[in-house]
């Protein structure tokens, strides 16, 4: 089991590495100058011009100015061109308001995707199976963005329910979750939508599948409630596929992030990172990039280590 964890965290070495060089080199080789966005070319001269840019490191090679951006990255020294804020004092700031609207929503996503999916599995063909099959479709097919200025023309200007934006009442400083759940509500409705639906057909499949299994039909002989043989025999087994496709879409929240954020906003990673592309803040980019796709290694190795919980008949070798 040991060698099995290392080895697969050793894996992800090379993809990390990979990683990053590309987005460091899309973001050097990108067109735009980040120091004409901390002064006005015109009121500078070359001597200034040039000094600029000696003072952001942007006159090394580009593999001196990789190494130097991952060395500081590692040890927390690594700064924002444009605020001059550690990278990953930024990251950490920005991070619970994106992990709080991601982890909600999956959690609402994966509460209606089980439910739903179950529910029509026991009934193929009927109304609900079909409605299921319009909605994945309709999810797919209909823009995040656009469910989200629709739900802010109900709940916030015509109902006055709900903020349209920010993440914490007027006055109030740093992140209180119980605080924050007004403000959280319609970033989590947008967020668990698509991914509701899509959880739901895959849970709906899955189930329908265990249902013809003859472990089922033994239970239902035995004399088992109907209850008890779904919640012992069908679930636990259509979990694993279940599992299979969270640990997939987990890493599209992060993507998902960056539309959320800007709609509603919120103070994200989503939304530093964009707005750090825009302004060529190598470092923030690098930072948050470098981040995501640690999320998306662990991602993977949280659905393997769940595999074996779920069915203690997968062992990992």
């Amino acid at each position: 089991m040991t060698r099995y964890w290392a080895g697969r965290i050793l894996q992800s070495v090379p993809l990390l590495f990979f990683v990053s060089v590309v987005v460091f080199g899309v973001m050097r080789l990108a067109p735009g100058d980040p120091s004409t966005l901390l002064a006005d070319p015109a009121y500078l001269n070359d001597a200034q011009r040039a000094e600029l840019h000696r003072s952001l490191g942007l006159d090394d090679p580009l593999p001196v100015q990789y190494l130097r951006t991952m060395g500081g990255l590692v040890s927390g020294a690594l700064l924002s061109f444009r605020t001059g804020q550690p990278t990953t004092e930024m990251l950490a700031n920005a991070l619970p308001v994106t992990a709080a609207v991601a982890l909600l929503g999956m959690a609402l996503a994966a509460a209606l995707g089980l439910v739903a999916g179950s529910a029509a599995a026991r009934h193929p063909g009927g109304r609900l199976d079909r409605a299921l099959g319009l909605a994945m479709a309709g999810a797919i097919a209909f823009p995040s963005f656009v469910l989200a200025l629709f739900l802010l023309r109900i709940f916030a200007e015509g109902l006055h329910l709900l903020p349209a934006s920010g993440v914490r009442p007027l006055g109030a400083t740093g992140f209180d979750p119980l605080a924050s759940l007004p403000y959280l509500a319609l970033p989590v409705i947008v967020t668990a939508f698509p991914l509701s639906a899509v959880l739901a057909r895959y849970t709906r499949d899955a189930v329908r599948e265990a249902l013809d299994e003859d472990y089922v039909r033994t239970a239902r002989g035995k004399g088992l409630a109907p209850p008890t043989v779904m919640r012992r025999h069908v679930l636990r087994n259509a979990l694993v596929a279940v599992v299979s496709v969270i640990g997939t879409i987990t890493p599209l929240l992060l993507g998902g992030s960056v539309i959320v954020e800007s709609l509603f906003g919120l103070p994200g990673v989503g939304r530093i990172t964009v707005a750090a592309a825009l302004q060529r803040d190598y470092p923030v980019v690098m930072t948050t990039a470098l981040f995501s796709a640690v999320l998306v290694v662990l991602a993977n190795l949280v659905t393997d280590f769940v595999y074996g919980l779920v069915d203690p008949r997968i062992r990992l070798a």
